[in-house]
């Protein structure tokens, strides 16, 4: 009877071992496309795989994160100035990131959270703090993080708008400086979209904070530090000065043509000669590429992006493309790199996912051009200016075309009803900051 047993047992072993094995090779033989961050342009990426793809079950599209949601940056300036008695962090949160389980509810998408740690191109082997990740066709998407060029003390006493945590602790610090001080000052580095954007809304918070805590808000100073000759370097002239009124208007003070070149704790030096108090400094002033620790030698330019190909591919590499701030895409008429925008971002995930998608067909690759210019710069309240070459629409008109923007990409990312409700949340909770 106990032989009969073992017999079973032992052919029950065998059966299970040779699922496992089926299983294993059905694995091997799945071609794995691998996009690597769940940022504008990994995301997009794998909206638009999924689409090529569907339920093809000799593929899987992979998208690897070291966070679980997605970060709608676009936000970020209005969740750092919510009001820190009004609205709890959770809340805060709630605002500014879309679980990516959310997104890829019902598409043909894994989501793997985990810390990328090396990449070795050359095998398909991506190791990452939990396991080794092998891809046929690999996406790097991974962002970019703020540059500091170098400049003493920056990154050590000035705060970032770079993620869910900086939004959360340049809020803090504000609601702490005006609950222990009569007075201060805080210096925004850069007057780009970030350091506009965020500086508008900044008013606001100091009038909701000097109001909880019996303080005037006049006695709080806001001064933007900016390289160029005016706000918004690059756009035209005419948006410069609409900003510029409007943020003179909210009592904000503009230094143009002044390099930040010290920081330290409670004062800055300006152009290496002029000191100026410093309660609290903002860097909005650059970013530069996550550097992707790959094993083979890339070239890059200096902001760290990886040099690609007109298809948004590497030389080296054909089966591996870069998009969004990771990519030195140049612009074939100016022949200087494209601008690290969401909006590039975004196309160029879509175009990276069609030429993967091609290139598993075995069919000629696309080259990749430019999308539309256009920009909506909201500068506090219900006010924001719409800029495209041809046409500048400014005022509260302006807001409600931004409004529809944020409206139209969470519907691009989710279902109706469920980015309907991301919208509302968002705006119930940004305007009481107005």
């Amino acid at each position: 009877m106990a032989s009969i047993f073992s017999l079973k047992k032992i052919r029950f072993c065998d059966i299970i071992n040779k699922i496992g094995k089926a299983k294993l090779k059905q694995n091997q033989e799945k071609k794995r496309v691998v996009i690597l961050g769940g940022g504008f342009a990994g995301v997009s990426a794998s909206l638009a795989l999924s689409e090529y793809i569907g339920d093809n079950p000799e593929y899987e599209i992979v998208l690897i994160d070291r966070h679980d949601y997605h970060l709608y940056h676009a936000a970020l300036y209005e969740a750092a100035t919510t009001e820190h008695r009004q609205i709890a962090a959770r809340k805060v949160k709630k605002t500014v990131t879309i679980p990516l389980g959310d997104i890829f509810r019902k598409r043909s998408v894994k989501v793997f959270k985990a810390f990328v740690e090396k990449v070795d191109l050359g095998n398909g082997q991506i190791m990452t703090d939990s396991r080794v990740v092998y891809f046929d066709y690999l996406l790097i998407a991974l962002g970019s993080i703020a540059d500091f060029y170098g400049i003493p003390g920056l990154d050590k006493y000035g705060f970032t708008l770079k993620s869910l945590e900086d939004a959360v602790m340049i809020r803090n610090r504000i609601e702490d400086i005006i609950s222990k001080k009569d007075s201060g000052q805080i210096i925004i580095g850069g007057g780009g979209f970030a350091g506009v954007e965020f500086a508008g809304e900044l008013r606001n918070l100091i009038k909701h904070e000097c109001k909880a805590h019996g303080k005037k808000p006049e006695n709080f100073k806001i001064m933007i530090v900016e390289g160029a000759i005016n706000y918004l370097p690059g756009l035209s002239e005419k948006v410069s000065k609409l900003v510029a009124a409007r943020l003179a208007g909210l009592g904000i003070e503009g230094r143009f043509s002044t390099l930040l070149t010290h920081a330290e704790k409670d004062f800055l030096t300006l152009n290496n000669k002029e000191q100026v108090a410093c309660d609290l400094l903002i860097w909005t002033g650059g970013v530069r590429s996550c550097r992707l620790p790959v094993l083979e030698d890339l070239e890059r330019d200096k902001k760290d992006r990886t040099a690609a190909t007109e298809f948004l591919n590497l030389k080296k590499f054909p089966n591996v493309f870069v998009a969004g701030d990771d990519a030195c895409i140049l612009d074939p008429q100016t022949k200087k790199p494209l601008p690290q925008t969401a909006q590039e971002a975004i196309h160029q995930g879509r175009h990276a996912a069609k030429n993967i998608y091609r290139l598993v067909q075995g069919r000629p690759l696309l080259p990749y051009h430019s999308g539309p210019v256009r920009f909506v710069i909201p500068v506090s309240g219900k006010y924001a200016i719409l800029y495209t070459p041809n046409l500048i629409i400014h005022g509260l008109f302006g807001w409600l075309i931004r409004k529809t923007a944020d409206l139209r990409y969470f519907l691009s990312v989710l279902p109706f009803f469920t980015a309907l409700r991301y919208w509302l949340f968002e705006n119930e909770i940004f305007m009481k900051n107005d």
